[in-house]
């Protein structure tokens, strides 16, 4: 079964307030590739920019004046969670992001399988302290640009790659019954 990271990046502390978005997937024939970035342009009613959040992203105002909007970059997007398990590290923050995009937008919450990566790193890792995204791959040796979308999709994806070599469980349903992490529903 396909595989879908995703990480966005917000303006501010609304979580309709998504101003960058990356995707990497994993297919079922087992190539992991980072498939999608975008800066998102966030719509009017959330388009403040926090000092806080940009000097953990670097993204401001400027950067996302010609971006596409939410509506434009869903559209393209959505073809990442047909047949697929979705994963994000702290999926709370992510699926929460993606949900209020959408309903800040008018559209459609997306019906979808999801994961948490921090819970599967907890309970694989035990030995490590942290379990931060960076921390994890540091760990697992992984190359990090952490708060860039993109990268932190494809290092989210890795953790699941690197249980999944660890285990020799290839199926993430299998996985996470075997790892006791719950798959939720958006």
């Amino acid at each position: 079964m396909k595989i879908t990271a995703i990480d966005f990046e917000t303006a501010n502390g609304n979580p309709a307030s998504v101003c960058a978005v990356g995707i990497s997937v994993m297919e079922d024939d087992g190539s992991v590739e980072e498939k999608y970035y975008s800066l998102i342009r966030p719509e009017g009613n959330v388009s403040w920019f926090a000092p806080g959040n940009i000097a953990i992203h670097h993204i401001t105002p400027q950067d996302v004046a010609d971006a596409p909007d939410f509506r434009q970059v869903y559209s393209e997007m959505k073809q990442y969670f047909q047949d697929a398990v979705v994963v994000a590290h702290n999926a709370r923050f992510d699926m929460g992001c993606l949900r209020a995009a959408c309903l800040n937008t008018g559209i459609p919450v997306p019906d979808l399988d999801f994961f948490d990566t921090v819970e599967l790193s907890r309970r694989v890792f035990r030995n490590l302290d942290h379990h931060r995204l960076n921390d994890m791959c540091d760990y697992l040796g992984v190359e990090l640009t952490h708060h860039n979308a993109l990268s932190d999709s494809y290092g989210c994806l890795m953790i699941v790659v690197s249980v999944m070599n660890l285990s020799g469980i290839y199926d993430p349903f299998e996985l996470c019954s075997s790892c006791n992490v719950r798959i939720r529903q958006l």
